[in-house]
């Protein structure tokens, strides 16, 4: 008997991105059950309500020269694009795109929702970035660097449960840079930096973990 027709290999529910290969992708469609109860307490009566699409695509670096989507809150192939996550070491650089979609009155170009360019790039496939631009000085190095560029999402359901609209605010960055070592400059000017945190060990080598946030404007 021949094989069956099953789809084999990574599919890219963000579509296909520049310098990247699809690792996965999970898209969980969910509805609200809403349910009516006799007087002793039974289900009598049921209706699924507000069906919506949640996705999550995860990529790996292939190249120096790539790109990632470049404003948070945008319309990427048919999802609104809530969440993007970067994770740099020696190793080869990870990036997690998350958003979602309705069936009823769907997220869509026309009228389109309130978005943020944020201006991060990941520089190079292999190897640490400091998102943050801080300044190693003499006896510092990256060894590790992550950025999280997130917003709000806010939606609407109408009387019959259904989704009928919705908008983005309050664009976020967050970056978290170790270090080996203390650096002379932790961010950039522009980034609150939150925590400064150092860590040693009786084996190992002090190492300095800076934690920053900056907020990008909507449009």
């Amino acid at each position: 008997m021949a094989d069956k027709a099953i789809l084999y290999g990574a599919s890219e529910g963000f579509g296909a991105l520049t310098g990247w290969n699809s690792k996965g992708t999970k898209d969980a469609t969910q509805s609200e059950r809403v349910a009516a109860h006799d007087d002793k307490g039974d289900e009598v009566a049921s209706k699924l309500v507000g069906e919506k699409s949640e996705v999550q695509s995860d990529y790996e670096c292939e190249s120096d020269t790539n790109t990632i989507p470049a404003a948070i809150g945008a319309l990427v192939n048919s999802l609104i694009l809530t969440e993007i996550s970067i994770g740099t070491d020696k190793n080869v650089a990870k990036l997690s795109l998350r958003g979602h979609n309705h069936t009823a009155n769907a997220h869509a170009a026309s009228p389109a929702l309130r978005t943020a360019t944020h201006g991060i790039t990941v520089s190079k496939c292999f190897g640490a970035i400091d998102f943050m631009g801080g300044t190693a000085g003499t006896d510092a190095a990256v060894i590790s660097g992550t950025c999280t560029i997130k917003c709000d999402h806010h939606d609407q359901d109408d009387g019959n449960g259904d989704h009928l609209v919705g908008e983005n605010c309050n664009a976020m960055i967050e970056c978290v840079t170790t270090w080996s070592g203390v650096p002379t400059v932790a961010a950039v000017e522009g980034w609150d930096v939150t925590v400064t945190s150092t860590e040693d060990e009786a084996t190992g080598f002090i190492k300095t973990v800076v934690t920053g946030t900056k907020k990008v404007a909507m449009t």
